[in-house]
């Protein structure tokens, strides 16, 4: 089971929703969760719900922004299991549950000066105040597996985003991991929890195939629908149009991946890139060259809208719409960033029985 944990830094833009579905995609994560989303209205949320239903995620729990900071977002599918615990502290939740249990997200505050690099020295008194807490609760933090840094800006790299977990979480998921991906259009890079009892084989990617609105705006995309849809089969009436969408999806499946695959390929590798230079010391030159590919990943990501099931836009192409219709029926944690420095993050119980999602959770 993996838990991708994000602080998006505002998901109200096509191109972030765009991206946090091709995290989605290339991690399979069993929960979603995001941080600082900037939402304040439970419309623009459930369009974000809406959009990440896609994916099997039936169920979420938001806590809205207040004004442009803060927000929260949990969104898992059927598989697992939810509650929410109104609890404001760690020291608290370590106070009242004897479970064993992991903390994953942004806690806005480091351990010790080896998690941050450059700029201003932070000061000690405000790294033992979250020291203090986390020995308090007897967590053990996870570490990270290939970058270190989790943000970054012109000057400075800091680890803020990791896993902490009790000694007994440990001990029942003894290989789990942190994994630090490359950051995508946010000054925070995702981070993914894989939570397991055995040693972690990397997945095969198992592709499904999605229709997306975009490929309307391309002149072949008709032609190839139509091309497919003419083509004769035998049998029955009803077989015949379920043979039809079949071939029609496989050809629309194939031809996608020749016209658009460049494009795909070209945000991993800017991406990687800005993994590398996540990684890197600090200089000059290097932060231009930040500041530049942050720039080309905004402009690949959107120059097509999100993903989207063309039902949605049936008004656009009838005769598609038509054929997929077909197809279709066969913790915030939202408050100013205090000096008690909010978590912004969940709790997942150990042995394995869902997530407590904590609204508000403050480390202090």
């Amino acid at each position: 089971m993996d838990v991708l944990s994000w602080n998006c830094h505002g998901i109200g833009l096509d191109s972030k929703l765009f991206a946090l579905k091709g995290l989605i995609s290339k991690t399979r994560p069993s929960i979603p969760f995001l941080s600082e989303t900037k939402i304040h209205d439970m419309d623009d949320f459930y369009r974000l719900a809406r959009g990440l239903s896609d994916f099997g995620f039936s169920h979420s729990e938001e806590v809205l922004s207040e004004g442009r900071f803060g927000g929260l977002g949990l969104f898992w599918g059927d598989n697992v299991k939810v509650r929410v615990c109104l609890k404001s502290a760690i020291r608290e939740l370590s106070d009242q549950y004897v479970l064993p249990w992991a903390l994953v997200g942004d806690f806005n505050e480091i351990l010790h000066a080896g998690e941050k690099q450059d700029g201003q020295r932070r000061r000690e008194s405000q790294m033992r105040g979250f020291r203090e807490v986390v020995d308090y609760a007897n967590l053990i933090d996870l570490g990270f597996v290939r970058t270190k840094f989790t943000w970054s800006n012109k000057h400075t790299k800091i680890r803020l985003d990791c896993a902490l977990v009790t000694a007994t979480w440990s001990d029942i998921f003894p290989h789990s991991k942190v994994n630090i991906l490359p950051p995508s259009l946010s000054d925070h890079s995702p981070i993914v929890l894989q939570i397991s009892t055995r040693s972690i084989v990397q997945k095969n990617n198992v592709h499904c195939f999605r229709f997306e609105s975009f490929w309307l705006q391309h002149p072949e995309c008709d032609q190839v629908v139509q091309s497919e849809w003419q083509s004769p089969f035998g049998g029955l009436p009803m077989f015949n149009v379920s043979q039809k969408i079949k071939s029609t999806c496989f050809s629309l499946d194939l031809w996608q991946r020749t016209t658009f695959r460049d494009r795909q390929e070209r945000i991993l590798e800017v991406r990687n890139h800005l993994a590398i230079i996540l990684d890197s010391p600090l200089s000059s030159s290097l932060a231009e060259e930040n500041e530049s590919l942050i720039l080309r990943l905004q402009q690949l990501t959107s120059e097509h809208d999100i993903h989207t099931f063309l039902w949605r836009n049936i008004h656009t192409a009838p005769f598609l719409g038509m054929i997929l219709w077909a197809l279709f029926l066969g913790i915030i944690i939202s408050a100013p960033y205090l000096h008690a420095a909010p978590f912004l993050g969940i709790v997942i119980w150990a042995p394995f029985s869902g997530i407590t999602y904590t609204r508000p959770l403050f480390w202090a």
